[in-house]
């Protein structure tokens, strides 16, 4: 008798909860980096742009972020968010302390925010955060991975005005696919089949979905994910240009200056915990 036969084995729905669709389940969080630090007169830094997403959440005032003419104070009571793309400056008074993740929204959940958002915690974010400031500052690594998830999802519950809805299922199709195909030749041809739509229809539709061709748009997401290698990861520039479908490190660094402001090794030298 097959397993799924047994008794034991039982339809995990019932006729009262929320049935998540692939979408609303595309949110594997990566989680780069986190930690806590007191920081220093040193932490001053002008027209900060990242590939990645940053939460700073201090439990004592004195640091500040600014982006788009606005001041935010870093302090308790509130998460500060930084999208990915989003230039903003940072300072401080030295003795105040500083827990910082670095994260990367998944492949299907391309959210995209204008500015910084300054979210009030409740008590849910503040247990979370108590726990993950001793975690990290134990190095219990798996535990402030852990944590430092769930904080993030407790973001975002909190920002769902914010950043509105996932993409529909024939967008997040065509993201899932591009996703899956960054190391090889993508056209026009094959994304329109992927949308079941004739090419020019398709270009019209996508530009109205995002704003951008498509052409564009997977060149951007190229760099995006170039920029999370170089700043993460130990490969190579051309290892990178490899796998990400672009044909040699001229092309790559071509295209990666056009979308990034610099050159692949620039990049990748001028990283720097913030």
């Amino acid at each position: 008798m097959s397993k799924i036969e047994e008794t034991r084995w039982h339809n995990p729905f019932t006729s009262h909860g929320l049935r998540f669709t692939g979408a609303a389940e595309a949110t594997s969080f990566r989680i780069h980096e986190a930690g806590v630090m007191m920081l220093s007169a040193d932490w001053h830094f002008t027209k900060v742009c990242s590939p990645f997403w940053r939460i700073f959440a201090n439990s004592s005032p004195g640091a500040w972020v600014e982006s788009g003419g606005v001041r935010h104070s870093v302090e308790a009571g509130r998460l500060i968010v930084i999208p990915d793309g989003v230039t903003f400056s940072c300072g401080c008074e030295p003795g105040a302390e500083h827990l910082w993740i670095h994260f990367s929204l998944p492949s299907r959940m391309p959210v995209r925010l204008a500015g910084v958002v300054a979210l009030a915690t409740d008590s849910s974010i503040d247990a979370t955060l108590h726990s993950l400031r001793i975690a990290a500052i134990e190095k219990a690594e798996l535990k402030t991975f852990h944590l430092s998830a769930g904080l993030v999802h407790l973001a975002f519950a909190g920002m769902e005005r914010a950043w509105g809805r996932l993409p529909g299922e024939r967008l997040e199709r065509i993201f899932t696919w591009i996703d899956q195909n960054l190391g090889q030749p993508i056209t026009n041809e094959k994304l329109a089949a992927q949308a079941g739509l004739g090419v020019e229809s398709f270009i019209r539709w996508f530009k109205q979905q995002t704003e951008r061709t498509p052409a564009s748009f997977v060149a951007e997401w190229r760099v995006r994910e170039a920029c999370r290698y170089l700043a993460v990861e130990e490969h190579s520039i051309e290892q990178v240009a490899a796998t990400l479908g672009f044909s040699n490190r001229n092309h790559f660094s071509r295209v990666f200056k056009q979308y990034a402001g610099c050159g692949p090794a620039a990049f990748r030298q001028g990283k720097s915990t913030r």
